[in-house]
């Protein structure tokens, strides 16, 4: 327990449109490219036992002052922020799941 540890995840590509976002097709090829990198970070905590919340909005601050404070290089752009740590109830293998209103059973659609 205690303070989660937190990882800014950041693109930096060449291909921004012309108001300088993240909005032309290789940008956003570039964008989901880190999006798989941060999906797989994620996976590797869990399999640790390590909970962690991907943010992108919403943190208190802007994406630039969160750049400024992580150090990030000009022209990077914030993708995502990763809260990681361990809970109140230990390791994620020990933790108590809420029960899901619904299985994948349940909403599951099989096609021919």
């Amino acid at each position: 327990t205690g303070i989660p540890g937190w990882m800014v995840f950041t693109c930096k590509t060449e291909h921004l449109d012309e108001s300088g976002n993240i909005s032309a097709k290789l940008a956003l090829e570039d964008h989901a490219t880190v999006s798989c990198a941060i999906q797989n970070f994620m996976q590797s905590l869990a399999e640790d036992g390590i909970g962690s919340k991907w943010m992108t909005g919403a943190l208190g601050l802007s994406p630039d002052d969160i750049l400024g404070v992580a150090g990030a290089g000009e022209g990077e752009k914030m993708v995502a922020v990763v809260w990681y740590g361990y809970g109140d109830q230990g390791e994620l293998g020990e933790m108590k799941i809420p029960k899901r209103k619904l299985s994948v059973d349940d909403v599951l659609t099989k096609t021919p």
